[in-house]
């Protein structure tokens, strides 16, 4: 028995002295060395630069005279850290000597050896961290969306249900008059997973003066549907607006969704032109209408399951902020401002998953050879006082239309929904990055109204919100 184990102890000596691949290139599993010098270093900061993330990080085995060195991790993971040096080692293979640092990223986490030229000394300027510059507002420092290899990135060839650009026009019903009083119906023609949308209430177009409540752009329906927030802008390329509370389960009670469908808007016309009747006063004592401020384009608001917390893009592009809505006031109380990268720039719409990860999409940044237009999404978090994303590296090749409008989360089905004018694209969450395109879902309609928003209820209903003049649809299924 004591000479079987002698002779396993030598082969495996044998095999271990025989790695012949060098920690430089980071193929070998393990790989030995002679020892030259080993000796404590000054604790100094250093991080990995981007050059070198195709590199790893090794553990050192120490045996007398002989080194052992086994891969730990690709310097990949490394993109935010900031790592402390503790000890330095010179180890010789042939004619060639190597440089590695010990380092380790906190005072009890394990010590890890790099070759010392893939590092640069200082603090990781990637590193996320935020100061604060006012109440409630905080700026991000560090990129927020994390490092990725270009070439990776993979777009899905899906079915293409493209709506090109098309002239907005209002419904018939609107043209006709302001004040409709029955269903409009928007009618699904082509893709997958077909569903219509009927009218569930007309909105407010006045409330003090002409058109000034004509511009909604983005719809959030309470969990149960009791109610609903609309983000509203004052005009059509404003950038200032305010968050309207829809109380659905006591509107409901006046017929505004079936019997009276034109009480609501005619409600806040009688309010703009002083002529309230005791029914308007009861119908809009149950619309709590926000303050205004800076909404952005006002496109994002967007509900989280995991904390119930309101959130929206206050800008979009290069420089971007985040802001959390309260749901009592109806007004920003946190800002958190950022800016993905030098090259990308944040997407203008947004929504958030069950556990609380954000999203958006964007066809315009250009990543590798993904072809243009082609879908890029980004998922992340929203901290305290910081974000972050990262790229989904699986796109898709063919968005449903031209301007991305809403994106949307159903709790039911697990979905996330990308909206543009005519057309919507739905995909499975967990599938994400290694979709195939029979998972992929898609609807076209008919219309020529403007697409504003899509929110879901927890038993998959459906709501969508148009404008000319503004509605909001419920979808004929929950399986939407």
């Amino acid at each position: 028995m004591k000479q079987i184990k002698v002779i396993g102890l030598l082969l495996g000596c044998s095999l271990l002295l025989n790695v012949a691949l060098s920690p430089l290139a980071g193929q070998a599993a393990t790989t030995t060395y002679h020892v030259s010098k080993l000796k404590a270093t000054k604790h100094r900061d250093y991080y990995v630069p981007s050059h070198a993330y195709h590199h790893v990080s090794w553990y050192l085995g120490l045996h007398g005279k002989k080194a052992t060195l086994t891969k730990a991790a690709s310097l990949t993971k490394a993109t935010r850290t900031t790592y402390t040096s503790v000890k330095q080692l010179k180890l010789k293979r042939g004619k060639k000597t190597t440089t590695l640092l010990g380092v380790r990223t906190s005072s009890k986490a394990t010590v890890v050896w790099i070759n010392k030229s893939y590092l640069r000394i200082g603090k990781n300027p990637n590193r996320i961290r935020a100061t604060r510059t006012a109440k409630g507002h905080y700026q991000q420092h560090g990129n927020a969306l994390d490092w990725f290899n270009p070439k990776h990135f993979k777009t899905l060839r899906n079915a293409d249900y493209y709506v090109t650009t098309y002239p907005f026009a209002r419904s018939s019903d609107y043209q006709a008059s302001a004040y409709q009083k029955t269903v409009t119906t928007i009618k699904a023609v082509a893709g997958n997973h077909l569903a219509d949308f009927k009218t569930l209430a007309y909105l407010p177009i006045t409330m003090k003066t002409s058109g000034d409540y004509s511009n909604p752009q983005s719809v959030v329906m309470t969990p149960h549907g009791q109610g609903m927030y609309i983000m509203q802008t004052t005009h059509s390329y404003a950038t200032t607006g305010r968050v309207v509370y829809y109380d659905l389960a006591a509107l409901k009670a006046y017929g505004i969704t079936h019997d009276h469908m034109a009480r609501l808007r005619r409600a806040s016309h009688d309010k703009a032109v002083n002529k309230l009747t005791a029914t308007d006063r009861a119908i809009l004592k149950h619309v709590k209408i926000g303050p205004q401020f800076k909404t952005g384009h006002g496109q994002s608001l967007a509900y989280n399951p995991h904390n119930h917390q309101l959130w929206f893009i206050g800008h979009g592009g290069k420089h971007a902020n985040l802001q959390q809505l309260s749901k009592k006031a109806l007004k920003p109380i946190k800002k958190i401002s950022f800016k993905l990268n030098s090259k990308i720039s944040m997407g203008s719409v947004l929504t958030f998953d069950n556990h609380g990860t954000a999203y958006f999409y964007s066809s315009a940044p250009k990543v590798g050879s993904a072809p243009k237009g082609s879908v890029k999404l980004f998922a992340g978090k929203i901290g305290k006082t910081t974000v972050r994303f990262h790229l989904v590296m699986q796109g898709l090749r063919y968005s449903p239309g031209t301007i991305a409008q809403a994106m949307s989360y159903n709790p039911q089905r697990n979905q996330l929904y990308l909206v543009s004018n005519g057309s919507i694209t739905s995909l499975p969450v967990n599938h994400l990055g290694h979709l195939k395109s029979s998972a992929i879902e898609s609807t076209m309609f008919q219309t020529t109204r403007e697409f504003e928003g899509l929110s879901f209820t927890t038993n998959g209903g459906a709501y969508l919100l148009v404008n000319r003049g503004a509605e909001v649809l419920k979808a004929t299924t929950n399986n939407f």
